[in-house]
């Protein structure tokens, strides 16, 4: 329980300081309150949300598993809670991958997770893999992450407020370096029974320089900030095979605006087509 303190301890309270890398035309604003970005907080916190789990993913089934029985062991395995806030959208985000998983498995590329924390969804990814081939231990899957947590913020990571002064100031993540950093054994001791799957500690993007030059079906971004998931997409898009996934967890994140903004920035430079998802994921197929 004391790693699960340390690793979700003082989510919403990141020190207010100039981005790195550019002067800030603002004044830099405290992190926000979280019900500024997500008002429906305290309905969900009141909700019967079991039962609306049981609603919605009960029949659901992956392979010769029931989706929540799998998604559970995923949590359990890894020490991650569960807000009430995210427990429906998690678990849709969870389906949304396993599902575009699903169809890269029916292409020869390898598969990427960049941004592990405690390896919940690299783990949901494998049990979803073995309820459908018994013999599934993980081989071809790369998981990348600092292990460390977040790297440094950039302008583009903060979000422009308007005060009731009318004065303008830049509004960092509610969230700070330690926020998502796991240890490394923590991870490996959760995948243990996929042995196949390889770990790659360090820093976006020299821990490129560690991954087999290989193409690539699937790939899941979800490290939250600009440069990091602009650095995703320049390496791996240019190496994913036609009918290959890219998946960005934080598209639609009010709390994490540098994901977008980075994602939208690569998309524009080469004109490319892709969806967003009603869950904040945004996912492009490679042609």
């Amino acid at each position: 329980m004391s790693v699960l303190r340390r690793l979700l301890s003082d989510l919403w309270r990141a020190p207010a300081k100039a981005p790195a890398g550019a002067a800030a035309s603002a004044p830099i604003g405290a992190p926000p309150d979280p019900r500024e970005l997500y008002p429906e907080l305290a309905a969900h916190a009141r909700a019967p949300m079991e039962l609306h789990q049981r609603i919605l993913f009960g029949e659901v089934r992956v392979g010769n598993e029931r989706f929540e029985d799998l998604f559970a062991q995923a949590v359990a395995a890894t020490s991650l809670a569960v807000a009430p806030l995210k427990a429906i959208r998690r678990r849709e985000a969870c389906l949304n991958l396993i599902r575009y998983f699903r169809h890269a498995r029916t292409l020869e590329g390898r598969w990427a997770e960049c941004g592990v924390f405690t390896g919940t969804t690299s783990l949901a990814l494998c049990l979803a893999a073995r309820a459908e081939t018994p013999a599934f231990d993980g081989a071809g899957l790369h998981l990348v992450d600092s292990f460390e947590g977040l790297s440094e913020l950039r302008a583009a990571d903060y979000r422009r407020q308007r005060g009731a002064d009318g004065r303008e100031s830049a509004v960092p993540p509610p969230a700070h370096r330690t926020n998502f950093a796991a240890p490394i054994e923590m991870v490996r001791e959760a995948m243990a029974a996929f042995p196949g799957a390889q770990l790659h500690q360090g820093w976006i993007p020299q821990v490129f320089a560690q991954l087999p030059q290989e193409r690539w079906s699937f790939v899941h971004v979800d490290v939250d900030l600009y440069e990091p998931t602009l650095a995703c997409l320049e390496y791996f898009f240019p190496r994913t095979m036609a009918g290959g996934a890219i998946v960005c967890d934080d598209y639609g994140s009010p709390a994490f605006p540098g994901a977008r903004r980075a994602w939208d920035e690569f998309c524009a430079r080469a004109t490319l087509p892709y969806v967003a998802l009603p869950t904040g994921q945004a996912v492009l197929i490679a042609s």
